[in-house]
């Protein structure tokens, strides 16, 4: 198995060539490069399911744990035109242990944290030391010429021009708990901007937490409906086929399917949901132990990244998050101490 992703793209000529080796909280924004009073970096890096982050000065052998062998701090990533020189892993090293305080680790209590480029990149690079490492790598490229020559006009591609950039919206969401080092450079189109470098730590245990059943009154397009829902830090969260069950046989209903050998969740639009038989039972009541749930999620086909817990074999899920995805109206009635939700209201956020 691949284990490490590196994307260079060639201006004019190849300069660089590098071979591929390789939201339990909040979402955080790096920014890196080149920056100024209007922008806070040419970089732009979104990174999901993290709890915290630090700014930590890493020795040359501390940054070794992030690789298979020492000699890997050596490898060029890309080229400084300016200086006319390769930059290696080594000199981004030393350049955010001088000037920025040290490399910015972001922490997450468990799995999965998605990576997601905001910018156009001319590298993406990450790294794990280990035999195995489960990720996903989407990457969307520019060609070089259209982001260069008619920006405006400029195509997003999944397969490869010749000359080409890692395009904004290009993810890796990394499913193992672990250490991960990123280094990610710009367009290119900036003189003297240096290279992003971060980590991301994902703890190889799950967090266990104490969830208390949500008390309010719930009512789908007007009518009382029980459900079995619990507060996680001041969220609603509800059982996924509930949901799809109160919601069945209306403008916004959604399929659930489950891909074990992928462990994936498969939430479909528009189609009609197929009951299991053990919706919308009654909660006890009773406080409950909840962890993060590690399973991949689609919609639609498409990988998305929601925070989901696990309590007693249920995967429950944000409540704004789902009726988010499908477009649902929902609403709370202080007063009446009451949750609303409307399928023929659109999501307002």
């Amino acid at each position: 198995m691949t284990k490490r992703f590196t994307a260079i793209v060639t201006a004019l000529a190849l300069i660089l060539a590098l071979t591929v080796t390789a939201f339990a909280a909040t979402t955080e924004t790096f920014y890196g490069g080149y920056s100024d009073w209007f922008s806070k970096g040419s970089i732009v890096v979104e990174l999901t399911n993290v709890s915290s982050r630090k700014d930590v000065v890493l020795s040359e052998k501390e940054a070794e744990e992030y690789f298979d062998t020492a000699n890997e701090l050596e490898m060029a990533v890309y080229f400084d035109y300016d200086e006319g020189e390769l930059i290696t892993i080594k000199d981004i090293l030393n350049y955010y242990n001088y000037y920025k305080g040290g490399v910015p680790i972001y922490y997450a209590d468990s799995a999965p944290v998605t990576v997601t480029a905001k910018t156009a990149m001319r590298t993406f690079f990450f790294s794990y030391k280990g035999n195995t490492v489960k990720y996903n790598y989407e990457p969307k490229y520019y060609s070089y010429d259209e982001y260069v020559e008619d920006f405006e006009n400029k195509k997003v591609y999944t397969e490869r021009p010749d000359y080409w950039l890692i395009a904004d919206g290009t993810t890796a969401t990394l499913y193992e708990p672990g250490k991960y080092l990123f280094v990610i450079a710009d367009d290119g189109l900036v003189s003297s901007s240096p290279a992003g470098m971060f980590c991301v730590h994902i703890a190889d245990t799950a967090k266990e937490i104490s969830v208390a059943p949500t008390t309010s009154r719930i009512l789908v397009n007007g009518k009382a409906v029980e459900f079995e829902a619990y507060n996680i830090n001041g969220y609603n969260y509800f059982k996924l086929r509930d949901l799809a069950m109160a919601v069945n046989n209306t403008e916004k209903n959604f399929e659930i399917a489950w891909d074990a050998e992928k462990n994936a969740i498969n939430l479909i639009s528009n189609k009609p949901y197929t009951p299991a038989g053990t919706e919308l039972a009654k909660g006890d009541g009773k406080a409950k132990i909840a962890v993060p749930t590690t399973s991949k999620i689609y919609k639609d086909g498409e990988e998305i990244s929601l925070v989901s817990y696990n309590i007693n074999g249920y995967n429950y899920f944000k409540l704004r998050d789902i009726t988010r995805l499908f477009d649902i109206g929902v609403s709370w009635d202080g007063v009446a101490n009451t949750i609303v939700i409307d399928t023929s209201a659109s999501y307002v956020e």
